[in-house]
């Protein structure tokens, strides 16, 4: 699979995979995927072009039609774009393709810079890698190491026709400025510039791998499930580590929960999430996706479309197994030691007010036996509780009121609770 775009670089890459695959038994299909961003007024002829390019070499040709936001027009930025076509990649590839990219090394050279005027670490001065995974496919940059006059040569030599996109001109696109503007400057003055920001590429790339590979081993230091199994990120354990180790696994757990931070907003999280003070209960939002401290620990919280009811709900019978919006996963088990059977059993969650006795413990309010029972303030009116008879038994599987515990030996159930992504608040 080619991404042909009907430039220099995307037809020299076709015209190559062509001539390799010409006469060879068995070689699997080659297919041209021409995403189309109808911004262009020429967008349309530079489609009727990449079919006729692909009829006379033989090749399959499909064309795909970009889906961009609504309002984008000819002044679409290039990360815009750059989005919606790979998302057609993606949704177009299968696992069994291998998607072809025509960059080059001058790509390559443009992509560092412009990342290290935007600050990038190791990771994005590491520019495009060889290859990644896109979706269900492996997408390959086999032209990387070639420069662009290299392949200006070999189009020429092979009477090989191609499209140039206007926009590639105009200085109000940054990449367009760096080409035409920027980098014959750095040429003229030192000449193989973009051959050595290839090379610093490559040098990023291994010590952000290095980088990667201390991560993963911080991480089992530093991840952990908290008493009700929900995962964390311990505090105490993570400030154990050197400052730069410290950012490198912090980072990554944030990636990892798709949370991709910058420096600054890094620096955020740091400041005012862990360094607030320990009796606040800080949070830092991105998205759909709510960063949040409690005990000395990270959570992540996730915003779902699920609407948390508080609503009770009766004629329990142990074996209910269920899953409730916004709670989690809530089982009414028969067990060997638990609330005392019989009864009328119902579940419902906390209202203003309401308190326990916990055996053998003083009466206290539900509130605060929350707060020392260690559950998340985000979930607190979320714990189910377990009614007999109307009277609070037991919340969930923490503890068990007074009065409620079964003699040993006698029948007993228990309310399991597995807690699900609450909606982010």
């Amino acid at each position: 699979m080619v991404a042909f775009s009907g430039g220099l670089d995307s037809s020299v890459l076709l015209h190559l995979c062509a001539s390799f695959l010409a006469g060879r038994g068995g070689a699997p299909q080659l297919v041209a995927l021409h995403v189309n961003h109808a911004v262009h007024e020429n967008a349309a002829d530079w489609e009727l072009h990449c079919a006729r390019v692909c009829a006379a070499l033989g090749v399959t040709f499909v064309a795909r039609r970009a889906q961009l936001p609504d309002g984008i027009s000819d002044g679409a930025s290039e990360d815009v774009l750059r989005v919606a076509r790979y998302r057609e990649f993606e949704a177009f590839c299968l696992g069994t393709d291998l998607l072809l990219l025509a960059h080059q090394r001058d790509d390559q050279a443009e992509t560092v810079l412009l990342r290290l005027l935007r600050g990038a670490g190791p990771a994005g001065l590491g520019g495009m890698p060889r290859t990644r995974v896109l979706g269900h496919t492996l997408l390959c940059r086999p032209l990387l190491a070639l420069p662009r006059a290299g392949l200006l040569g070999y189009a020429l030599a092979q009477g090989i026709v191609w499209v140039d996109d206007p926009s590639n001109a105009l200085s109000g696109y940054d990449r367009s400025y760096l080409r035409t503007t920027i980098f014959p400057l750095l040429e003229q003055r030192w000449p193989g510039a973009g051959a050595r920001m290839a090379r610093t590429a490559s040098h990023c790339a291994e010590a952000a791998q290095i980088c990667a590979e201390r991560a993963e081993q911080d991480l089992r230091a530093v991840c952990s499930n908290d008493a009700l199994g929900l995962p964390c990120f311990v505090l105490e354990a993570w400030r154990r580590l050197p400052g730069p180790r410290a950012l490198n696994v912090l980072r990554a757990w944030l990636e990892r929960q798709a949370m991709s931070m910058d420096s600054r907003r890094l620096e955020t999280v740091v400041s005012e999430l862990i360094g607030a003070a320990t009796d606040r209960q800080p949070l830092f939002a991105s998205g759909g996706v709510q960063l949040r401290r409690f005990a000395d620990r990270l959570y992540v919280v996730k915003a779902s479309s699920s609407v948390f009811s508080a609503e009770p709900l009766g004629g329990m019978e142990p074996g209910y197994d269920g899953s409730l919006a916004g709670v989690g996963r809530v089982r009414l088990q028969n067990c060997a030691a638990g609330v005392r059977a019989g009864g009328n059993y119902s579940i419902g969650f906390r209202r203003p007010g309401m308190y326990c006795r916990v055996a053998g413990r003083p009466r206290k309010s539900l509130k605060k036996l929350l707060q020392e029972l260690s559950v998340p303030p985000w979930l607190r009116d979320r714990v189910p509780l377990l009614f007999v008879d109307g009277e609070l038994a037991a919340v969930a599987d923490l503890c068990i009121c007074d009065g409620f515990v079964a003699d040993p030996g006698s029948a007993a159930v228990m309310l399991r609770w597995t807690p699900g992504e609450p909606d982010a608040q």
